[in-house]
Formats: structure tokens, C-alpha cells, sequence
């Protein structure tokens, strides 16, 4: 059985990491280069998503991957056409539709420890409501 050296969660635009911006966490063990080629011929199906991934790296310097879905913040910016949440809670920064939650929630479902959609629904209008973002229907 492989020796673990190191996991680390890792996020970059789908099909676009490259060593230069990752370079700081993944050169000590000498896999960037790898990594990223892996990496975005893994994601070259999710571009302009940021992908999240958990990166597992072993002794003998191999690694695996496993990727994630796309963090829900991201998709609620992407979906409402925000650059970023508002400061406080009270002030609205943008709106979105009960239809785009579904679907960022069915999206999501995988990665969400719950066990329903309407439960994901809810994980998702919090985070909205979290951002300063309005829900409309």
C-alpha cells in the first residue's frame, strides 16, 4: 500500500491550471506540471467553471484526484450575473430564480449531505440570502 504524503483541496478554472498559479502548493512535492495536465484533461469538459478537487499525494510522488462540483457561491455569482456577494446582509446585490436555484440544487445534490431536493433547495436560498442575493420567482 502507497505511504499518503499530503491531501489538499485544490480549485481552478476547468481545464485551465496551470503551474505557474499553483506552483506555491504543489511544487514542494514536485507534481505541478503533472497534476495540471491531469487535472485539465480531467475538467477540459467544465470550462469557465471553477472546479473544485481533493488531491491525494503519495511517497513515490503519483497523486490521485477526485473532483467536485462547482461551489455553490460560484454558480449563485454565475447565475445572477454578480461579481460578488454583498457586504451585509440587508443591502440586495442582484436576484435569481426559483427555477436557477432548482438547478444549481440539483446540481449540487452529490456533494450536499442531504438527503432531498427540497432540502438542497434550501441549502441553496440560505447561501443566496447569505450573499445578499434576491430571490424572485
Amino acid at each position: 500500500m502507497k505511504q499518503v504524503l499530503r491531501t489538499m483541496k485544490i480549485e481552478a478554472m476547468g481545464g485551465a491550471a496551470s503551474p505557474a498559479k499553483l506552483g506555491q502548493k504543489l511544487g514542494p512535492y514536485g507534481i505541478g506540471g503533472k497534476f495540471c495536465m491531469k487535472f485539465n484533461a480531467m475538467t477540459s469538459d467544465r470550462k469557465d467553471e471553477l472546479v473544485p478537487c481533493d488531491l491525494v499525494i503519495y511517497e513515490d510522488k503519483s497523486f490521485d484526484i477526485a473532483l467536485k462540483t462547482s461551489p455553490v457561491t460560484y454558480l449563485i455569482k454565475k447565475a445572477s450575473g454578480i461579481e460578488k456577494g454583498a457586504a451585509d446582509k440587508k443591502s440586495a446585490n442582484g436576484q435569481i430564480s426559483k427555477a436557477e436555484i432548482k438547478k444549481i440544487a440539483e446540481y449540487k445534490m452529490p456533494d450536499l449531505t442531504v438527503d432531498s431536493i427540497e432540502a438542497a433547495i434550501r441549502c441553496v436560498e440560505g447561501t443566496c440570502k447569505s450573499m445578499g442575493v434576491k430571490i424572485v420567482d
